[in-house]
């Protein structure tokens, strides 16, 4: 999931009222956001290794 859809699927279930779908949203947000982190990281290696 990327991040914009899981912000999407954030605003949706608070708009639904739904804690359970909200939870969800926010956990696949946070696993995307960590995604990118790991991806940043590795692309700060390899430009530091050129």
């Amino acid at each position: 999931m990327t991040i914009e859809n899981a912000r999407h699927a954030i605003e949706a279930a608070i708009h639904s009222g739904d804690f359970k779908d909200m939870g969800v949203a926010v956990f696949k947000a946070i696993n995307a956001l960590e995604e990118r982190i790991k991806r940043l990281e590795e692309e700060v290696e390899r430009l530091k290794v050129k």
